[in-house]
């Protein structure tokens, strides 16, 4: 394999006269080059910016002088393209890297740098081109057959892929890659034991690829062995195999400063490796301290690495450097809220909602501390909004249903809600047991409706009869004056009860079970229900590592 030059990687200094812009293209380079639109580069930290306008400023100059030859333009759009591809800019970077390889149709990097951010985005076929490209330039480059391998695979052209995975297999920094790939077309050709044996040598050889755990898990179900694939198949990881890349390797150093600490971090992240993504971000906030968004990252690590106390004091930090800024208020109230804080969680809920009145976070969780705190009331109101808002987790209809209920909702409008829940979310169906259980015990005679409830109470017994699905089917039964079958069927849970040491519910079962000796019905039907109607206590963990954050930094 040829030696690769380096790309100059020095800054340019901008020229004091005005350059021209890239979005026209001098007469003398019409045909050659395509014009590049300004980027938006306001999202950028300073630097970046700065040097992303440096040298477009710098091109603008050798555009606009005679005696610039091809070569060196070359270099500096390929700068440019760099700069663009490692801040995610892809648009621009194609333009740029293109117009390198315009002008310097015997360089390598320029073809390869575009099949990765290709590639990056998912376009495969795009990707396969310019390394196509690239490959009659330097067939030689060792990578150059996994990347094709990629782009193969991504075109479900699994014979070709197994054939360029195949070429480097057996080159050491490189196994780890390609038994990753073999693996995956092993996969889909339902090859369960050269997948599961391919996977489990990625492992060995990189342990921390956690990628490979859950296809692993994948293949081991289909050879059969199911209690050594559960292990794998709760690991659903993101980290695949890495393997030495220098020109990619080349393309990531050009960042620097804060962006490339916050970048690392991220990073970090993905691979759970939070004692590095903290680091990573205590470095990029020495550069940048009024990083809001990325202090709340910080924080988050810090939470996440047990350093709890350093993570409050760092949101509090971000709610002070970010006025305007809802994610750091937001955990901050949650953090609170876990303490049983009521006060201080209650108004930073409310501060988030004066920032953005639609945060779904902020409005469940406030839905949920007035729940707990018996304000079923302003409770349905949170839960209504924080449905309109968008949240769709089920636990929300159920807690915004037993909050209507408490707060006296008119049944009718119960009875609607749940019938729209139930077709929403039919399984597991607690909205179908819950319409069961309202028909049933319905004083009001447009709701009551103790046939049907009898039909729904029978179906989902016979479908899963578990107790709370027998218990509907008693109430409704009893409700029909059928107490001797509903009597029965209740003193047969309080057997199950005490058989099973469950002797508090047993009791609570058999003043029921006294109710229907009564002929009559219980005092209080939804108290079997109200555990099922309360949210469970805060807890930050889950947002700390899981909620998103539109811009980490």
């Amino acid at each position: 394999m040829r030696r690769l030059a380096l790309i100059v990687l020095s800054s340019y200094l901008a020229s004091p006269a005005p350059a021209a812009s890239l979005s026209e293209v001098p007469p003398a380079w019409a045909g050659r080059i395509d014009p590049i639109a300004a980027q938006r580069l306001e999202e950028l930290e300073a630097a970046s910016a700065q040097r992303i306008r440096q040298t477009g400023e710098r091109l603008g100059d050798m555009l606009g002088d005679p005696g610039t030859d091809a070569a060196s333009l070359a270099s500096l759009y390929g700068r440019l393209g760099a700069l663009y591809a490692v801040h995610r800019m892809y648009a621009g970077a194609e333009l740029a890297f293109g117009n390198a390889g315009a002008l310097d149709p015997r360089g390598f990097r320029w073809p390869y740098y575009l099949a990765h951010i290709a590639l990056e985005q998912g376009e495969a076929e795009r990707a396969l081109g310019h390394l196509a490209t690239a490959a009659r330039v330097d067939p030689d480059y060792r990578t150059l057959p996994l990347r094709r391998g990629e782009a193969l695979l991504g075109l479900n052209r699994l014979g070709e892929a197994r054939q360029a995975f195949t070429e480097v297999v057996e080159f050491p920094t490189l196994r780890a890659a390609a038994l990753y790939g073999l693996a995956q077309i092993d996969l889909l050709e339902r090859n369960w034991g050269a997948a599961a044996d391919r996977y489990a040598e990625v492992l060995a050889l990189q342990p921390d690829a956690d990628a490979a755990q859950y296809p692993l898990g994948q293949a081991l179900v289909g050879l059969g062995r199911r209690d050594e694939a559960r292990r794998h198949l709760t690991q659903r990881g993101v980290t695949k195999p890495d393997y030495p890349d220098p020109l990619v390797e080349e393309l990531r150093s050009l960042q620097t400063g804060p962006r490339f600490h916050f970048e690392a971090a991220i990073d970090a992240v993905e691979r759970q490796d939070y004692g590095a993504a903290t680091e990573a971000f205590a470095a990029g906030l020495a550069g940048d301290p009024a990083n809001a968004r990325a202090r709340t990252s910080y924080a988050r690590t810090l939470w996440i690495s047990g350093r709890r106390d350093e993570a409050k004091a760092e949101l509090e930090r971000a709610v002070a450097d970010g006025p305007t800024e809802t994610l750091p208020r937001f955990l901050l109230a949650l953090m609170h809220d876990a303490v049983d804080d009521t006060i201080a969680a209650g108004a930073g809920y409310r501060g988030v909602l004066e920032i953005d009145p639609g945060h779904q976070g902020a409005l469940s969780y406030l839905a949920n501390l007035s729940l707990r705190l018996g304000d079923h009331v302003s409770a349905a109101g949170f839960y209504e909004r924080a449905i309109a808002a968008g949240a769709t987790h089920q636990p929300i209809f159920l807690h915004y249903w037993g909050a209507l209920l408490h707060a006296g909702t008119p049944e009718a409008i119960l009875r609607d809600r749940l019938t729209t829940f139930d077709r929403r979310y039919p399984e597991p169906p607690l909205f179908r047991y819950l319409l069961a259980k309202l028909l049933a015990v319905s004083a009001q005679a447009d709701v009551a409706d103790v046939e049907r409830a009898i039909t729904i109470a029978r179906e989902l017994h016979d479908t899963q009869p578990i107790p709370p699905h027998t218990e509907v089917l008693a109430l409704s039964l009893a409700a029909a004056g059928d107490f001797a079958q509903a009597q029965q069927l209740q003193e047969g849970l309080v057997e199950f009860a005490r058989v099973t040491g469950a002797f508090d519910r047993a009791a609570r079962l058999e003043v029921v079970a006294v109710a229907y000796r009564d002929r009559r019905l219980p005092e209080t039907p939804w108290a079997v229900d109200a555990r099922m109607f309360m949210p469970s206590p805060a807890d930050p963990e889950l947002a700390m590592r899981n909620y998103p954050a539109g811009q980490p930094y």
